[in-house]
């Protein structure tokens, strides 16, 4: 009988042990976005890229949070268009849309040139089909740019806050993704570079849009202890297990490396489970969205230190192999 028994376990554990991802498993290897002969690269220091469909022509658009250029501590906002398909997208930085608040370009305060980063994402706040913007400066808070519904190829937007540090804050970094695992994409705020992870859960309506709760105050804290994400994290379900398995998966960026990382959450205590990608210049800021419309979430990221990288501004993908389509499209565009 103790031999059944252990025998038993030993099935019970390897079965347990199946369940659990490989993170190679779920991604296939990183491929440097463009127009098919030349690589798509931004010139802008430590880019955000998020997916969008700012046009609604129902191609995924890209999105880019970044420096005005190498050196300078100013931001913008740049709206690339998809002029390939969801399958084989194509995209020329020539062809960027710089983000205006009514007539001007919005200038974003990122702090210094050598650590500040805009993050951005895109949401429906008020559930027009017209896509909005949420994004934070790094510096000190975090804005709505709500669209002015005049023009798709050409939007404008004016500028709301969306909650404030109160005070200036260098180390200020963001993510998102499904953190309650309710299917929608939510707003990660990490103060004091991810010392602490706040979520604003995300809300739509009737199921169209999506939007966050306004104010600081209004977000909810996540106790996360162990090796976490510094710079910026996003939750989901990328393997489709993770919810039976009882854990939070969720992919980030840690201070000093080049690393793009996967990990797992349980109990309030993170783990490191892999890397899966590095990054060829400093500063990684990694994202996730559906970029080619298959129901199975991507990752996505930019880099590039100011200064001396410039060819390094280029924008990856990794696109994911386990479909989990739920709620991915809160990640790709705006409900039409």
């Amino acid at each position: 009988m103790r031999y059944l028994v252990l025998l038993s376990m030993t099935v019970l554990a390897a079965f347990i042990c199946a369940e659990e991802p490989k993170p190679a498993d779920l991604f296939e290897k990183p491929v440097a976005l463009g127009d098919g002969e030349e690589f798509l690269v931004t010139g802008r220091a430590q880019g955000c890229p998020a997916v969008c469909d700012f046009n609604a022509d129902g191609k995924n658009d890209l999105m880019i949070g970044a420096h005005e250029s190498m050196d300078t501590s100013m931001g913008g906002i740049w709206l690339i268009p998809n002029l390939g398909t969801n399958a084989k997208p194509v995209y020329r930085m020539d062809k960027a849309v710089r983000v205006q608040v009514g007539e001007d370009p919005d200038k974003v305060a990122c702090g210094c040139k050598s650590s500040g980063r805009v993050l951005v994402q895109a949401v429906d706040w008020n559930a027009d089909g017209w896509m909005d913007i949420a994004y934070s400066d790094t510096y000190r808070g975090a804005y709505v740019l709500i669209n002015e519904a005049k023009d798709r190829d050409h939007p404008t937007f004016r500028k709301q806050p969306f909650y404030s540090m109160e005070k200036t804050n260098h180390g200020m970094m963001a993510g998102g993704g499904d953190w309650d695992g309710d299917g929608v994409a939510d707003w990660l705020h990490m103060p004091f570079a991810g010392f602490a992870y706040k979520v604003f859960k995300g809300d739509t309506q009737d199921g169209k849009g999506l939007r966050f709760p306004e104010g600081l105050k209004s977000s909810v804290g996540i106790k996360i202890e162990g090796e976490k994400a510094t710079h910026c994290a996003w939750a989901w379900d990328f393997s489709g297990t993770a919810k039976q398995r009882g854990v939070t998966e969720y992919i980030g960026t840690v201070k000093d490396t080049r690393e793009i990382v996967f990990f797992e959450l349980k109990d309030g205590r993170s783990r490191r489970v892999g890397v899966l990608a590095t990054a060829d210049g400093a500063n990684p800021q990694a994202t996730i969205g559906d970029l080619n419309g298959d129901g199975k979430m991507d990752v996505l990221w930019s880099c590039g230190l100011w200064g001396n990288e410039f060819q390094k501004t280029r924008v990856w993908v990794m696109y994911g192999k386990t479909r989990n389509a739920a709620a991915a499209g809160t990640l790709a565009a705006p409900a039409k």
